[in-house]
């Protein structure tokens, strides 16, 4: 007669079962060399471990369970830096072929052709790509992305500063000289210069620099949020205002009207001017992509509070 034996294997966190010997008179339990080769070798999978026992995990769980909302955002992030980029490139062929490219103060004409390219580098698409650094680099830590959004804003305002100094020659220096800020473009647009330059000084204030109080630094939060995308809004219609201007002024042989390669290539800039303000707008307010706090905001906030 052949008796049965129950082997009782014990089971540790990491450590690898002891060895148990069958009782006398009972018949030893089958070795590994004795399974069958389908129960020996098993496929390598991500594990879960429970009280020391693993449970097999699907290895592309991770893909399969991202937010969908996460995987829009890069897709409209990715199609909004190559519109900005576009519309950059696009604005230096239309100087380049059709105005004669760029030139200094001996050349009023030229040294014009500064002023919307600068513009559109400096406070169209490094405005838009600041309002965006927080969403888009979300798992970076806050403090790091306040230092980016303030860098690149001042390297805004410096290209910005530039342009107007161009534009302003430009009127200054011909002959006969050009008035100035006498058309609408030139209103809106010193108006979203003004407001630019005061949100950054008063984002520095309440954002960056020590000893303003927690409680005054959220108040001031929705009011930096809103007239930041005014600001840029109305750096948007200003751009598109200047554009028209430039292209009714200047595109005469063939005149605008009859939509020559000059006139097509300005209305195009002019669209994407449009479409890469509607994306940052969309993804900046879009509740869904609002960045969510990680582990070191919470330490650093935790610090703070201790020093204060």
């Amino acid at each position: 007669m052949v008796s049965t034996a129950t082997t009782v294997i014990a089971v540790t966190n990491g450590e690898a079962p002891a060895e148990v010997s069958p009782a006398a008179g009972t018949e030893a339990a089958p070795t590994p060399a004795a399974l069958p080769m389908a129960e020996q070798v098993k496929p390598a999978t991500a594990a879960t471990t429970i009280a020391g026992i693993e449970l097999a995990a699907d290895k592309g769980s991770n893909k399969t369970n991202m937010d969908p909302a996460l995987i829009n955002f890069k897709v409209l992030y990715v199609l909004t830096q190559l519109v900005g980029l576009t519309m950059i490139v696009l604005v230096g062929t239309w100087i380049g072929q059709h105005f004669g490219g760029l030139g200094g103060t001996s050349n009023p004409k030229l040294e014009f052709n500064w002023h919307p390219l600068f513009m559109t580098i400096g406070f169209i698409y490094l405005y838009g790509n600041s309002i965006l650094i927080y969403r888009g680099f979300r798992t970076t830590r806050k403090k790091t992305l306040k230092l980016t959004h303030a860098g690149i804003h001042l390297a805004a305002f410096v290209l910005t500063v530039i342009a107007l100094k161009t534009v302003f020659d430009s009127h200054n220096l011909a002959s006969p000289p050009i008035p100035n800020m006498y058309s609408l473009h030139s209103w809106l647009g010193l108006s979203a210069v003004i407001i630019f330059s005061l949100q950054y000084v008063a984002g520095f204030v309440a954002f960056l620099a020590p000893g303003l109080r927690e409680n005054y630094r959220i108040a001031m939060m929705p009011l930096h949020i809103y007239f930041g995308l005014f600001g840029f809004g109305l750096a948007i219609a200003s751009a598109l205002m200047g554009l028209t201007e430039k292209a009714i002024f200047a595109i005469t042989n063939p005149p605008y009207s009859t939509l020559p390669p000059a006139g097509l290539l300005a209305n195009v800039i002019g669209v994407l001017y449009v479409v890469f303000g509607a994306l940052v707008v969309y993804l900046a307010t879009e509740p869904s992509y609002k960045r969510k706090p990680i582990p070191e905001d919470t330490a650093l906030l935790t610090s703070s509070s201790a020093n204060e």
